[in-house]
């Protein structure tokens, strides 16, 4: 089994983003609201779904977890492509038909 090195790149971006994505899920959002110091997760969720306890970190938090799990997904998309998309065939310069003149014009 011979891949190429745009396969394993991709494969390689993918998961990558994907482990990041969900380690960055359960550390960073989920520490802020359920932390491990209260210990009743289910008060906690009441809790944090009261829109009128809402703080400032609140207002930068949400954004930019939204904003940084659409980039990842958008860089695992292009990961999951780059290994699913064949390579190109090469180009046969032979069967161009081009003279000598026209390849000295292009150089």
């Amino acid at each position: 089994m011979n891949m190429s090195k745009d396969k394993i790149y991709g494969y390689g971006i993918f998961f990558l983003t994907i482990i990041f994505l969900i380690l960055y899920t359960l550390f960073l959002p989920v520490q802020q609201y359920f932390g491990l110091n209260d210990g009743d997760l289910l008060y906690d969720l009441v809790n944090s779904l009261n829109l009128l306890n809402t703080t400032p970190l609140d207002a930068i938090l949400w954004p930019v977890y939204l904003a940084t799990l659409m980039i990842g997904f958008i860089i695992a998309w292009i990961g999951i492509t780059m290994a699913t998309t064949p390579p190109p065939e090469p180009i046969d310069l032979d069967d161009l038909n081009l003279d000598e003149e026209d390849l000295e014009e292009n150089s």
